[in-house]
């Protein structure tokens, strides 16, 4: 009974994970921010949301252009994360 409580809250608490997705900021300007409740480092989801920006504008027949990007590391009251704002030209 007791690993099935812990097993719950765990997942509860992975749940609390944010991934905005890729958003439309127009202009031909996107935002993505992701935060990895498994990560330490921001730096690689950073990575990870660079290589899906650009699929994403590889499938648009373009390239990506990144236009900024932030990451942080994990503390005791957030998770690990990254920001980056980008264009396909």
């Amino acid at each position: 009974m007791r690993f099935i409580i812990s097993t719950l809250a765990l997942l509860a608490l992975f749940g609390c994970a944010t991934n905005s997705g890729i958003v439309d900021l127009g202009g031909g300007n996107f935002v993505y921010e992701k935060e990895d409740a498994m990560a330490y480092n921001g730096n690689s989801t950073k990575v990870e949301m660079l290589k899906e920006s650009a699929a994403f504008c590889a499938k648009k027949g373009k390239q990506l252009v990144v236009l900024s990007s932030a990451a942080k590391a994990y503390t005791p009251y957030s998770f690990a994360g990254a920001e980056i704002q980008f264009s396909c030209k």
